[in-house]
């Protein structure tokens, strides 16, 4: 195999990319989707921390619907918001899980009061199009650095010497052009 002689910034480009694609890949919404289906029947009322968790993550999911800019219940401060965290902190110690307060909160409002873009049909490209963008880039990148190293003038021996015929066709010619000037 031909060992690649790589420029040290191209490598980091590389890492950098390949680093990025990675982040992209694992930041994926099946994975946030996954921590809102827990279930509060085997935590205790008593357990705050995790209470608090999920009422952030409602209240971090689900735009406000005061008519203000569109923010979630966590930033918006108006009294509308902060009637609904209390009544999504009375459902969660009711034994409510996250996804049955979240499925009612958006039959209720509309599901345009969702702050997190879910992974299906079109918005599936959304999701892909940074990575795929940072691929294609990279590739290009990869390509002229390519094609420029191989276009790079050597100033050093030949590799190959070269034929006895050749060299004294060289001569001649040498002595030819001596003769001349």
């Amino acid at each position: 195999m031909k060992n690649l002689n790589l420029h040290p910034n191209l490598k980091i480009w590389t890492s950098l990319l390949v680093f990025t694609v990675l982040f992209f890949l694992s930041s994926s919404p099946t994975a946030q989707e996954t921590d809102s289906t827990m279930s509060v029947t085997s935590v205790t009322t008593d357990d705050g921390k995790y209470l608090e968790k999920q009422l952030d993550e409602l209240l971090t999911t689900l735009y406000c619907p005061c008519g203000c800019v569109k923010q979630t219940n966590k930033t918006c401060v108006c009294e509308t918001a902060q009637n609904i965290e209390t009544m999504f902190r009375k459902r969660l110690l009711a034994g409510e899980t996250v996804e049955e307060i979240r499925t009612t909160y958006l039959k209720q409002y509309g599901s345009q009061f969702h702050a997190v873009m879910k992974a299906e049909g079109i918005n599936i490209i959304a999701y892909l199009m940074p990575a795929v963008i940072l691929i294609a880039i990279g590739g290009v990148i990869f390509g002229i650095r390519h094609r420029s190293r191989g276009n790079t003038v050597t100033t050093g021996q030949p590799d190959k010497q070269i034929s006895n015929e050749l060299q004294q066709h060289l001569e001649s010619e040498l002595e030819k052009y001596k003769n001349q000037n």
